[in-house]
């Protein structure tokens, strides 16, 4: 149950207190003519048991666990001519049946804030965030607070951003300060970005032009890396359905990070564009390398830009970076029932948490591997304590660490969403897929998710849900004698939903998890079976 409020600044209760303090701060510098709108509360609370089969995910002498959630939580959210701000945030206490040395408390929050200067002007941004996300992703990248072995991160935005859209100019620009803080410290780093897309108008009757260009600056501790991308299109328009133009590219990578300097050079040439209907565009161009780069040869670049309809766009492109052929796609339908929206894109990044290093567990005696038969840890013994059967030998282990990621990685991503909706059945297909490559090293990673969710509306105040999911994960793909390690998740749901009152809600839920994995002392099944009741003020 929502609770409403029009008011001023004038009118404003005093007593109000919003978590994000510079948020209110920002709220109280501004004029009450500037801020004079609509502000909602929702606050909630709620209990949530979940008993779990398996709660230390093992393969053998299984712990069951009955994980108590009570939580609080608040909704705010803030609309007014030129500002608009919203709120979440929620403070669990979960306990443990087995373990009470476990029971914490944990938090999630999540502001968004919009300042708008003036009419058609600059706009102040701001978010931030606080989530639990898996402290370790080869050891469980499924991890939540019932498993327990997540880790806090906080990511916090603040910035400017302008933009434009009329007949004469289209401009999108932005100007951000970003931190990441982790409870662990790694993937930690500070920094900025700066964006900018612009190209002319339908008015332009001449000249046309095309400008994109991205620029970053990461760092952490006394490491550093920036990089920046450019590409402009400029050129003449005639009535022909065919304008020439010039397209220049140029991109670098610099810092004292591993992975910099990989033998980016700038290109430039000709291009035609074809325009055969007012909606469709098609762009080809001969580049250029700098004669004395001997990594890079002169390449064809092409662009594709479709949009047949409000509903319906589509855009495509091939060129040529300093690791080889990139591509970009984007597709975007949507019909009276049927939305899909299908994205690729190729991305460098630096500092996150998907680095991982061999660490030497040390010798063990374990089984004589038969066959094609995995060694698991689990049936191993400390090398001074030798077992009495002959059928073992003393073998090094190692394991898959997490470290500080001081190396930039090139990211290639395809997400494709699918959504039905009937007059009282959705359907929802989720897939992902990520490649990462790290410059330095060559270790590449790929991961690869997919989910079909179908939910059901019983009544006005009731539906239930079934969630499939499949995850594969591949650490170290290209080096199979090493520590290499490929994980597959399994995962069934339903979810029965109930409104019991006008501001009180309920959810049962049945869970089933079967991961394989590489490492036979990380297969491992599990069970959950989960009851909530929230109430709302």
């Amino acid at each position: 149950m929502a609770t409403m409020v029009m008011a001023t600044v004038s009118r404003i209760n005093k007593s109000i207190k919003i978590p994000t303090q510079y948020a209110l701060v920002s709220l109280l510098t501004l004029s009450p003519a500037t801020i004079a709108g609509e502000w909602t509360f929702d606050p909630n609370i709620g209990l949530t048991e979940t008993y779990s089969n398996n709660v230390e995910l093992v393969n053998t002498d299984k712990q069951s666990s009955l994980v108590s959630q009570a939580f609080i939580g608040l909704e705010t959210e803030y609309l007014s001519k030129r500002l608009k701000m919203s709120f979440t945030g929620t403070e669990t206490f979960a306990a443990y049946s087995h373990d009470s040395d476990l029971n914490d408390d944990f938090q999630e929050a999540n502001l968004n804030f919009l300042w708008s200067m003036w009419d058609g002007g600059p706009e102040f941004i701001a978010r931030s965030s606080i989530t639990n996300i898996s402290k370790d992703e080869t050891s469980n990248s499924l991890a939540d607070l019932v498993s327990g072995d997540t880790i806090q991160q906080k990511k916090h935005f603040a910035g400017f951003q302008y933009n434009l859209n009329n007949n004469a100019h289209q401009l999108n620009s932005s100007l951000v300060y970003n931190l990441i803080e982790t409870e662990d410290n790694i993937g930690e780093s500070e920094g900025y970005t700066a964006l900018i897309e612009s190209s002319n108008g339908q008015s332009a009757r001449h000249v046309f032009w095309q400008v994109d260009g991205q620029y970053s600056y990461r760092e952490n501790k006394d490491l550093d890396g920036e990089n920046y991308t450019m590409e402009v299109k400029l050129g003449a328009i005639t009535s022909y359905h065919v304008n020439p133009f010039v397209r220049y590219y140029n991109e670098d990578i610099k810092g004292n990070l591993a992975g910099t300097s990989p033998g980016t050079t700038p290109s430039w040439g000709p291009g035609l564009r074809f325009i055969p209907t007012r909606h469709f565009s098609f762009d080809l161009s001969y580049n250029y390398v700098d004669k004395e780069d001997t990594t890079s040869d002169d390449y064809v670049a092409a662009s594709l830009d479709w949009k047949p309809s409000p509903r319906t766009s589509l855009y495509a492109s091939y060129s040529k970076r300093f690791f080889g052929d990139s591509y970009e796609f984007n597709f975007n339908h949507k019909a009276k029932r049927l939305t899909n929206n299908i994205t690729y894109d190729e991305s460098i990044e630096v500092f996150d948490r998907n680095t991982y290093i061999a660490e030497e567990l040390g010798l063990f005696w374990c089984p004589i591997p038969q066959g094609s038969s995995n060694i698991s840890l689990t049936d191993c013994f400390a090398q001074n304590q030798p077992p009495a059967d002959t059928n073992f030998s003393l073998v090094p282990l190692s394991s898959l660490t997490p470290v500080e990621n001081n190396e930039f990685t090139l990211n290639k991503r395809l997400a494709w969403l699918s959504v039905l909706s009937l007059s009282r059945t959705d359907f929802t297909l989720n897939v992902s897929a990520r490649e990462r490559e790290a410059l330095a090293t060559g270790i590449i990673d790929e991961y690869f998710d997919i989910s079909f969710d179908i939910t059901r509306k019983l009544s006005p105040k009731s539906d239930i849900s079934l969630i499939t999911s499949y995850y594969d994960n591949t650490f170290d793909k290209e080096n199979p004698q090493g520590p290499r390690q490929t994980d597959t998740y399994k995962v069934v749901e339903a979810v029965y939903n109930k409104k019991l009152a006008h501001s009180l809600t309920t959810f049962i839920s049945l869970k089933f998890l079967d991961r394989e994995s590489s490492r036979i002392d990380r297969t491992y099944t599990e069970a959950r079976a989960s009851i909530n009741i929230t109430k709302e003020f």
